[in-house]
């Protein structure tokens, strides 16, 4: 989809910030405004909102500080508690039916570490009789609490995203050629560490990490060589028991608000696998997941 004529605000909430754009159209030169505002600590505690009051309060004071009443909203959430898993159904089911079937499934032959999931597929490769399917699952309560914000403050909420798959939507659109086929995307935050592994553009598993906050360089510097070590146990863990040894990552994409990202991009350097990062944008590199998520359709 192209021009929209009222356009559509896109917001990324993290525990602390929430970045936002809005754009006339899902495309990269849509883009009229954007911006990042604080959130206080006690607003946001693992991407549940523990004071509904204030964060309604501060959308309140954007929506007319922007004049977004009545405006289309996109939102991703905190990746901090969802589930992928790669899934089998019967091949001959709908994208509707095989989701339908998923759902009668939960908590019988399949098993989500929460109730209650907002869930959605896609569909992977068909083998015989069977389709292969990736499903997202996130707790749906928390969606509901944010949809109850943001529609009480004048916004539309159309569609909610996660921050990984905004990431990768906006390196997938801003590369002129995609050679890598394994990829793991590093989103590091000032509050946590969502590890991210694609194989052929579709997520395949996730990790997330909560990080203490550091400030000083030596600290940040210590906590880079911590979380590199887990980091290379998922790359380890993805040749071997994702891929059973046939494959291995090939590209690093790094991403987030971390100040400590240019340390670890440094780290991996002299090695021999691939590193990227968003820092040739026009807006800065934490910007990355909003963008990405301004590029998604709304259907």
């Amino acid at each position: 989809m192209g021009f929209m004529s009222n356009g559509r605000v896109n917001i990324v909430i993290t525990n602390r910030k929430l970045r936002y754009t809005y754009h006339k159209s899902n495309k990269m030169e849509g883009l009229q405004k954007h911006g990042e505002l604080e959130l206080p600590p006690s607003v946001l505690e693992e991407g549940k909102i523990m004071d509904k009051a204030l964060f309604s309060e501060l959308i309140r004071q954007l929506v007319h500080e922007h004049k977004w009443k009545r405006k289309k909203l996109l939102f991703a959430v905190p990746d901090d508690t969802v589930v992928i898993r790669q899934l089998e159904v019967p091949a001959a089911l709908s994208r509707e039916e095989a989701k339908g079937y998923i759902e009668t499934q939960l908590g019988n032959s399949i098993y989500l570490p929460f109730s209650n999931p907002a869930i959605a597929i896609d569909f992977l490769e068909k083998q015989d009789d069977k389709q292969h399917v990736l499903l997202f699952a996130y707790p749906k309560e928390k969606i509901t609490d944010y949809v109850d914000v943001f529609e009480q403050q004048g916004l539309r909420p159309v569609v909610a995203d996660l921050t990984s798959l905004s990431v990768y939507r906006y390196y997938m659109a801003t590369r002129q050629e995609t050679t890598q086929h394994h990829i793991l995307l590093v989103h590091w935050n000032e509050d946590a560490l969502v590890l991210t592994a694609f194989k052929e553009n579709k997520p395949v598993f996730t990790r997330n990490m909560k990080v203490e906050q550091a400030t000083e360089e030596v600290d940040i510097e210590r906590t880079i060589d911590e979380y590199l070590i887990e980091i290379n146990r998922i790359i380890d863990f993805y040749q071997y028991s994702i891929t059973k040894g046939d494959a291995q990552i090939e590209l690093l994409l790094l991403s987030g608000d971390y100040p400590g990202l240019p340390i670890l991009k440094q780290r991996y350097i002299e090695s021999t696998l691939e590193v990227e990062d968003f820092t040739n944008g026009e807006l800065p590199s934490k910007y990355t997941d909003v963008l990405g998520l301004a590029m998604k359709n709304e259907v």
